[in-house]
This record gives structure tokens, sequence and C-alpha cells, in this order.
């Protein structure tokens, strides 16, 4: 018999016991449309993280800051310093702050980078407009910060570097900030007064400053990283600095490579310049790079499919045990079947290839239906993962093609290799033995 024959005498037989073949492909639905579900929505994890990074800045963004704790000459990150704080030998990093002036040096001579922002922020302001007032954060920076942040102005537009140099009282206000204070009425323009209530060395007092509304930027939500920047306003850092802190020092610095392949390049230079700026290695401070969280994500997406997949895969064991016990029970029920075609001249090839394609058709046919079904399952995984599991986080369930094309050979697999036994039992039998059973 031909490939053809051989199919079509698969799916008749079948097709003669409509209820048991519905059975077992069950299971292998079941199976195939839990590794698909699974494998979608630990990719899923990996668009996210890739998704909040580009709404944030972009893969390209490098953050400088400095720890508050080291140990001997490097920095030492949260965990680490916990650890040894408890043996007694951590230490307060003694290094400089960062200052405005560090971006401005980093921009000039450094490598491969195309924008850089010296931020600062303070927590605790009011904002104050015709007696309607709200609760706010003052974020201070360098202009360029929209860029680095990939967040611009819906309304209006953003201060510029003279406006910066000059430690103008402009402010560019979120899209809450527009709403619950401004209503209805066009912010840009207007003025509006920032209050904190400050506390220090004992005394109390009152921060109080007039700023003129240049622009209300594009609405972000309150989703992962961006939550809670609609409700801040931004300010030349110039202007926090001469008016709050009498300092230049800031938080951190946001640096943008021209390219990810240039971010090793960057870092190196940012580190020279920091070192001759403050009189260090330039190692005292952190390098947070996008491309690090991105990697991390991947591994722990790795980690998920990895587990999420092993219990997939027992489910598709399982159906595999199903298979090959049904395709037993088809070789009982067709014995003598088998002998009166082996009389006629079937091979010990054509009865192997028989019983094979008809596994193989059996687990396909799951196959095919367990890839349709596991989309819509990780489609329903991924929506309750972000209502019940982590709310607001929109979290996608990737399928690709190849995810696909896995899941249905990894079914064709399973039937070929669960219905061998029974296929290689049918094909040993003589004819004689075949037809002298009951």
């Amino acid at each position: 018999m031909n490939l053809l024959e051989c199919i079509i005498l698969g799916i008749s037989s079948l097709r003669r016991n409509p209820l048991r073949s519905a059975l077992t492909i069950l299971g292998i639905i079941v199976g195939v449309a839990s590794v698909v579900s699974m494998v979608s929505v630990g990719d899923g994890s990996s668009a996210m993280v890739l998704r909040e990074i580009e709404r944030t800045g972009g893969t390209k963004m490098i953050e400088v800051y400095k720890d508050a704790w080291d140990k001997q000459s490097g920095t030492l990150s949260r965990a680490a310093g916990s650890a040894v704080r408890g043996r007694g030998r951590w230490q307060r990093n003694r290094a400089e702050d960062l200052e405005t002036e560090d971006a401005f040096e980093i921009l000039k001579h450094a490598r491969g980078v195309v924008n850089v922002v010296a931020e600062d922020d303070m927590p605790g302001w009011t904002v104050n407009y015709k007696g309607r007032t709200k609760e706010s954060r003052i974020v201070a920076s360098t202009a360029g910060y929209d860029q680095s942040h990939n967040w611009y102005p819906s309304n209006g537009r953003f201060f510029s570097a003279e406006e910066v140099e000059a430690a103008s009282s402009v402010a560019v206000i979120g899209s809450k900030v527009a709403e619950e204070v401004f209503l209805e009425e066009d912010p840009v323009g207007k003025e509006i007064k920032a209050s904190r209530q400050s506390y220090r060395r004992g005394r109390s007092g009152l921060y109080e400053v007039r700023l003129k509304v240049i622009g209300v930027m594009e609405a972000k939500g309150d989703a992962m990283d961006t939550s809670g920047w609609d409700d801040r306003f931004i300010i030349p850092i110039t202007t926090l600095q001469q008016r709050f802190k009498g300092r230049e020092d800031v938080e951190r610095i946001r640096i943008e490579a021209s390219d990810v392949s240039t971010i090793p390049i960057a870092i190196a230079d940012a580190k020279q310049i920091l070192g001759r700026q403050h009189n260090n290695t330039g190692e005292e401070y952190n390098y947070w790079t996008a491309t690090e969280e991105l990697a991390t994500a991947n591994k722990v997406g790795l980690v998920m499919k990895a587990l999420m997949g092993g219990i997939a895969g027992i489910a598709l064991m399982v159906a595999g045990i199903g298979v090959m016990n049904i395709m037993l029970v088809s070789v009982t029920d067709r014995t003598k079947e088998i002998g009166l075609r082996k009389a006629l001249g079937a091979t010990r090839a054509d009865i192997l290839a028989q019983f094979l394609i008809e596994a193989a058709v059996l687990t396909l046919s799951g196959g095919i239906l367990g890839a349709i079904l596991g989309i819509f399952m990780g489609r329903g995984t991924a929506a309750l993962i972000s209502r019940f599991v982590w709310e607001g986080s929109n979290w996608p369930s990737i399928v690709s093609f190849g995810t696909m094309v896995i899941a249905l050979l990894v079914s064709v697999a399973i039937g070929v290799f669960f219905g061998l036994y029974p296929a290689n039992k049918a094909a040993k039998l003589t004819p004689v033995e075949a037809l002298r059973s009951d």
C-alpha cells in the first residue's frame, strides 16, 4: 500500500469507533492546549517587560545612581548590603553625590550617547489653582526628560535648555493634575501655586513657589512602571536646586545610547568621566540598563515555561498512554483482519505503517484542536492574571507560529512513539496466528 491508502484505511478504522476515538483525542487536546497556553503566557512575561521598557524610555537607556552603602571600593545592592551588614563589614558609600554638571560632561564626552538627563524628585507637594488642590510630586530634570522617558506633552511644550539654565519658574503638569485642578480650563499659560511642608532641625516651614504651566503631559495610566506619573509635575532641576535644596546634587542620571550595541562603550566612558569629576574610580556608582532587566525577564519567562511546560508534559504523557491503550485494544479487535490482509499479501511494513498512521492521525487531530483551544486558554489565563494576580498589568498572551508547529509535531511524535508497540505487535503476527485467534 502507498501512504495515501494507509491514511484512508487508518481514518476509516477510527470512524468505526467514534466514541473511543473521541475520548482518546480528548486527552491529546487537553495536553497540547496546556502546552500552547502555558508557553504563550510565559512568552507574555517577556513581551510585557519589553512593552513597559518602551513606554518608559526604551531598551537603549542607562540609569546611573549612587547606592547608600558599599563594601570597600565597590557598591552593593540592597540585598548584598543587608548580608554584609549582618557580618558587621558594611559602610556608607562615601563617594560624592552625582551632580547636574556630570550629565553635561557625559553628553559632551561619552561615545555612543545621544541624550543625557539629570533628575531629582521630591514628594509631598500640593498643587493649588483657584482653591482647587491636589497632592502631587515634583520631578525636576534638565531638558530632554520627555525624550528620555518617551513621555511627551499632549498640550503645550516641554521646557528648554535655556529655561533650565535660567532656573525659570515653569512647570509641565501630568494629565491628572490638569483634570482635577483645572477641570475644563486650558492649563497652558496659567499659574499654579505649589507648596510643601518642611521639617528641618526641629523646625517646620512651608516651601511655596508659583509656577507658570507651559505644557500638559500625555496620559500614561497607573499600570506597571508608569504608576503615579500622571499625578506629578515637572520643573527645571535648577529651579528645585536654587529655590529649595541649595545644592547641585541629583538623584540619578539617565543616559540614552545611540544603539543597544553601544551601551557597554557608553557605560565605560561614563565611569571614566564620573571618576574624573569626583576623584574616584567611577565604580562607586550603579549603572542599570534596560537590557539587563529584559534579560532577567527572559530568564523568568523560561523558568515559567519550563515549570508550566513540565505540568503540561505530564498531561501529554497520560494522553500518550491512553493512545497506546486504545491502539492495543484496536489490535486485539482486528486480529483476524490483520491475518486476512497478511494472507492476501500485506507485508509486515504495511501492517506497521497502517497502525502507526492510525495513531498519528488520531494524535494530529487532537493536536490541531488542542492548539486552537490553547490560544483561547492562553488569553484567558493572561486575563485572569491581569485581573486577580497582578491587577492592571495587562499581561499579554503571545502565541507564535513556531509554538503551534512544535505543538503539532509533539502530538504526532506522541502518536508514533506510543503507537509503536501496538503496531509492532500487530505486524509480528503470522497469518495463521491471526486467523486462529478468538
